[in-house]
């Protein structure tokens, strides 16, 4: 090390004396970290560090430039262009290194001959220098640029500093001197500061207060008052800082709280919160009565015509019922609430009941069941409105806190019957957010829900129960609950009703032969399944059920010998769809099979293809006993090679058919999608429905070569269609750069068709949809 401290000392000070040199090594190597040599290309030729040295960077024959951090190596590089340049004889910088530690270099130039051959020089650690520096210039930005009135005064109170805000603050000039403290401070209140402020401060190293300050200018400024001890290293104290901070937000802030507060208290009387919740309830039947009647307006098949209207019927007596609930809740209280008695057909109530409810659990996707046992009576003696206000809360709750795709059960058994009439058990049972013990002690409380964040999150008026509970009463019942936190809940109820005479219990055809009768149902629900067992059984008809295609396939291909001959298939399946198995069974079973559709979805939507396909009947989830045995008493009674209703909607002549075609179509908007359904319907082109833009990327990533089309919404949720669009294109697939991309949205004008194309669409489409500009534009690119 000392040969080289010598190399160094004779090229950058040639003709030292050796004691001199011997000097210098005793100084690099006392007050140094490192010694350094470099060629001109900054090439470390040479580094020596003393042992304890914090400079730990191996960097022996690699550059320089591998001992800055990232974001200092620019400056470095511009610090030693200069040192290169030869117009300083010397140049002194410090910057951070890799290893998070600041160092101060000090770098000469080394020549021989008068040409540059390298540099040379020492690196000091002087990190916590630099950190106490850079600590000091952020506490003054604090204090000089922040919003605190800061002074700091010796212990006899000679104030030696005071911030520019300080003077901003109170509206005096800096110039004129001292902020006077007894003006803007209340006598009584500046006393009091120094009398005990001080004394407080001294002993305890702080004080506080809260009071207000007058400008200069007379206005007043709410204030919190601080003062601390600032200490020597005896701890006595040497000075007193004081903050004093404007809380006028602060104080307003707590004003409109109390005021919120307040408020509040006011809005809780129990007729106010009743009002203001039945808004959610009366808006939910208004919207099915409204969609459903301008659907039904627009269509032209008598059959959609009468399911939008009995659709919205269903609703209109739902929507009578809870606008009822308003006089009902006071008659409660009152004590004065009355039963209207009434012979009724239960299971067309049950029916109604449903289709309402039935509306939110296929936009949720959810399986909902009605199980009925058979020895419940179809014709009742009881108040019909309010049994069905009891039923529709229930499923409508249950419905609300199952998640999609969850499932739903509606069951109706007979307990007992004698003279006095029927005991009827009624229980909806749900696979949703479940109920903990304490909450469920709160639910069949006026006005109340299993906890605050319930109505925020679900909505409701948190009435509903508490009306249900004393219906139920009145009927000479009782209703509880069955439920764990996370596990679904189970609504249980009992009635009593008097059996009546009405319209007989729908039975098989006398021509329907039981012996000889076999029946396949396929549904991917097992709920669905069991049910199908279940109903069948009870009608003595032999009955095999399985989850799915590939598994009827089977079972019709090992009974060959004594073959189904009734085949219930479900639309929407996984593996092989409802439309897929039925061309299967045709194929295996012959044409005379009769396959029975059943499906949560409406039947416009795939009639064309199921008929076309060989289904002879159709049946809407979720089922009831009736549906299904008057079903097979059709198409065994009907003539099998009957299609009057696919001839005759043939016969119509449709200008556009894009049979055999798929649109993917993004959006997110349920009553867009079905307005979408119902103007596509008359082309027969099968769709497929996003929810967003991100969903819409995965299905057709999923399976690009089976859609034909995309129409895309461009304001949508998590994706929207740009972002869409734009990562299709980006699929290193060579569908993604073909498939036409249509824009459907609203934003019409020349710059948003303009921003369409830019991002990969083919073309545009304005919203509302007309249905002759859609066909068009279909008919172009399909």
């Amino acid at each position: 090390m000392k040969e080289t401290n010598e190399r160094l000392i004779e090229k950058s000070a040639p003709g030292v004396k050796d004691i001199d040199r011997s000097w210098m090594t005793t100084f690099w190597e006392t007050f140094s970290d490192c010694v350094i040599e470099m060629d001109t290309q900054y090439t470390v030729l040479n580094l020596l560090k003393k042992a304890n040295s914090t400079f730990t960077i191996d960097i022996a024959g690699k550059n320089f430039f591998e001992i800055p951090a990232d974001k200092e190596k620019a400056f470095v590089d511009s610090e030693l262009s200069i040192l290169k340049s030869g117009e300083v004889p010397f140049r002194r910088f410090t910057f951070l290194s890799k290893l998070g530690r600041y160092y101060r270099w000090t770098l000469i130039p080394i020549y021989k001959d008068g040409v540059l051959k390298g540099f040379g020089g020492i690196a000091i650690d002087v990190t916590t220098q630099s950190l106490n520096e850079i600590t000091l210039y952020w506490q003054r930005a604090i204090i000089e640029e922040g919003s605190d009135f800061v002074s700091i005064a010796e212990v006899d109170g000679r104030v030696l500093y005071t911030n520019s805000v300080a003077y901003k603050m109170t509206g005096y000039d800096s110039a004129s001197g001292e902020i006077p403290l007894d003006k803007i401070f209340n006598g009584q209140y500046l006393e009091a500061v120094l009398r005990d402020g001080h004394r407080k401060t001294i002993e305890s190293g702080s004080w506080s207060g809260f009071t207000e300050i007058t400008c200069k200018d007379g206005k007043k400024i709410p204030v919190e008052h601080n003062m601390f001890s600032i200490r020597n290293d005896k701890d006595e104290t040497i000075l007193i800082a004081t903050v004093i901070r404007d809380i006028t937000e602060f104080v307003e802030h707590e004003k409109k709280m109390e005021e919120a507060r307040k408020a509040a208290e006011a809005a809780s009387i129990a007729k106010s919160e009743f009002l203001s919740r039945m808004s959610h309830e009366i808006r939910t039947p208004m919207n099915a009565i409204i969609g459903m009647i301008n659907i039904g307006r627009s269509a032209d098949d008598l059959e959609k015509k009468n399911y939008c209207f009995q659709r919205a019927d269903a609703a209109s007596k739902h929507l009578l019922g809870v606008i009822n609930d308003i006089l009902d809740m006071s008659k409660i209280e009152a004590n004065k609430f009355e039963l209207s008695y009434s012979e009724f057909d239960f299971e067309q109530t049950l029916k109604n009941i449903v289709n309402m409810a039935n509306i939110r659990a296929e936009e949720k996707k959810q399986n909902f069941i009605v199980d009925i046992s058979e020895d419940v009576p179809l014709n009742i003696l009881g108040d019909e409105l309010r049994l069905s206000q009891v039923i529709t809360n229930l499923l409508t709750n249950a419905i609300k806190f199952t998640p999609e795709k969850g499932s739903i059960t509606l069951k109706i058994d007979k307990l007992e019957e004698s003279d006095a009439g029927v005991v009827l058990r009624i229980e909806v049972a749900d696979s949703g957010i479940g109920i903990s013990k304490e909450q469920q002690a709160k639910l069949f409380t006026s006005f109340n829900q299993a906890d605050s964040g319930i109505s925020q999150k679900f909505g409701g008026t948190g009435l509903g129960l508490a009306i249900s509970k004393r219906i139920i009463e009145m009927m000479g019942g009782y209703i509880w609950i069955e439920s764990e936190l996370g596990r679904g809940a189970k609504f249980i109820f009992t009635i009593k009703v008097k059996k009546t005479k009405g319209k007989a219990r729908t039975k098989l055809a006398d021509n329907v032969n039981r012996a000889n009768m076999r029946i396949l149902v396929v549904d991917d629900s097992e709920e669905t399944r069991s049910y199908f067992t279940h109903i069948m059984k009870a009608n003595n008809l032999s009955c095999d059920a399985v989850a799915g295609g590939p598994e009827a396939v089977y079972m019709i291909e090992n009974s060959r010998d004594k073959p189904y001959n009734i085949f219930f298939v479900d639309w929407i399946m996984p593996e092989m769809d409802g439309i897929q198995l039925t061309r299967k069974i045709k194929e295996i079973n012959g044409e005379s099979s009769i396959v029975i559709m059943i499906s949560a979805h409406d039947w416009n939507t795939v009639e064309k293809e199921a008929v076309s396909a060989g289904v002879r009947h159709f049946i809407s989830k979720p089922l009831f006993p009736s549906a299904l045995i008057n079903a097979i008493n059709i198409c065994i009674g009907s003539d099998a090679d009957e299609s009057s209703g696919d001839a005759e909607h043939e016969g119509k002549g449709l200008r556009y058919n894009f049979k055999g075609h798929t649109l993917l179509i993004a959006e997110d908007v349920e009553i867009n999608k079905e307005i979408m359904s119902a103007i596509l319907e008359e082309t027969e082109v099968s769709v497929d429905y996003a929810d967003n833009g991100r969903i819409a990327v995965s299905m057709f990533k999923d399976n690009p070569e089976k859609y034909s089309l995309i129409l895309m919404d461009i304001n949508m949720p998590e994706m929207d269609g740009y972002e869409a669009t734009r990562i299709i294109r980006s699929l290193d697939l060579k569908r993604a750069k073909e498939i036409k991309i249509i824009a459907m949205t609203a934003n019409v004008f020349r710059e948003d068709i303009e921003k369409c194309l830019e991002c990969g669409m083919n073309d545009h489409t304005g919203k509302p949809v007309d249905a002759a500009a859609l066909f068009e534009i279909l008919a172009k690119y399909l």
